[in-house]
């Protein structure tokens, strides 16, 4: 007997990791969720549960709540605290007579749903593709909130964010990450002129001329109207400088006749080991954007289209 129920968004499907020790128990739950379509990955305990939710994450997990070693809840609270894994729906699977208190501390470590044993394989196909709908209606809010909406490049916030964990990152062993303001010359001029579609268009070429033009490990985002912002992780002001004239370079030649000035600065942190406390945080971040910015009125008093480099300044730098 087949069961088959399309998710929330239409796709149906989707991918599920089951964790049991019990091998019998894998196979079964496998195959009755490969046999609706899903795609599975089984492995056998709490350990290569958080590997595998790591290197792939699924969009649910089923979770065998008595397992050897690590049960299914201490696992559960583990794939919670995990930046990476923490969203990821988790389905336990419980023996038909659980405790309460059992079902009360899988529920505290973060479970989203219970199956029971032995179950039925609609009930399993129908409260999987319900907790994989929750799943990717998480996805897409998360994409919606780090994504400028017109441009297509991260959001303001987002890069804030991504910003003040790479400087955690740094205050632990010696980094530096530099910080890349540009802005689109002219472009009241250009709104005036051709109205504010054809600037929006131009917004979203000069977005995706910029993306194509860094590395991977870069983050680009809209910092607010026509300007944007770079940050440039593991990379001194003479590589900031260097990324900026290549970023400069490829808008002249992909987006002629637009132009943009860019502001550069950056910041190098010797290995310290300390955690830099929410005050600090905010000097760094607020600084970082201030120089940056400083560049880029530099390069629109020196003429436009040009790179301008500025040190840190005080109060930027930490006592």
């Amino acid at each position: 007997m087949t069961f088959q129920m399309a998710a929330v968004n239409g796709t149906g499907g989707g991918r599920v990791l089951v964790v049991d020790d019990v091998a019998a128990n894998r196979e079964l739950l496998s195959q009755d969720l490969e046999d609706e379509g899903f795609e599975v990955t089984a492995v056998a305990s709490g350990a290569a549960c958080l590997a595998a939710a790591r290197a792939h994450p699924p969009e649910v997990i089923l979770l065998d709540i008595q397992m050897a070693g690590m049960d299914g809840i201490e696992t559960c609270r583990q794939l919670k605290a995990d930046a990476v894994t923490q969203h990821i729906p988790v389905l336990f699977v419980t023996a038909a007579r659980a405790d309460d208190a059992t079902v009360l501390a899988a529920l505290r470590a973060g479970g989203n749903d219970f199956l029971t044993k032995p179950y039925s394989p609609p009930i399993l196909v129908a409260r999987v593709t319900c907790q994989i709908a929750i799943s990717r209606a998480y996805a897409l809010l998360s994409r919606q909130a780090m994504t400028d909406e017109l441009t297509g490049v991260y959001s303001r916030r987002y890069v804030f964010e991504s910003m003040r964990r790479i400087l955690k990152l740094a205050s632990r062993s010696s980094g530096c990450i530099a910080c890349l303001m540009a802005d689109v010359d002219h472009f009241k001029a250009i709104n005036d002129t051709h109205g504010h579609l054809e600037g929006d268009r131009i917004l979203r070429t000069v977005a995706s001329t910029i993306s194509e033009n860094v590395r991977e490990t870069d983050l680009v985002g809209r910092y607010g109207g026509e300007e944007f912002i770079i940050l440039l992780p593991h990379t001194g002001l003479a590589g900031a400088i260097t990324a900026g004239e290549k970023i400069r370079a490829a808008i002249m030649s992909q987006c002629a006749p637009v132009t943009i000035s860019i502001g550069v600065t950056a910041h190098c942190v010797l290995g310290v080991d300390t955690m830099i406390d929410d005050a600090a945080m905010e000097t760094l971040v607020n600084g970082l954007v201030r120089d940056a910015d400083r560049g880029v009125y530099a390069a629109k008093a020196q003429g436009r289209n040009r790179v301008v480099s500025v040190a840190t300044t005080p109060p930027f730098e930490l006592p």
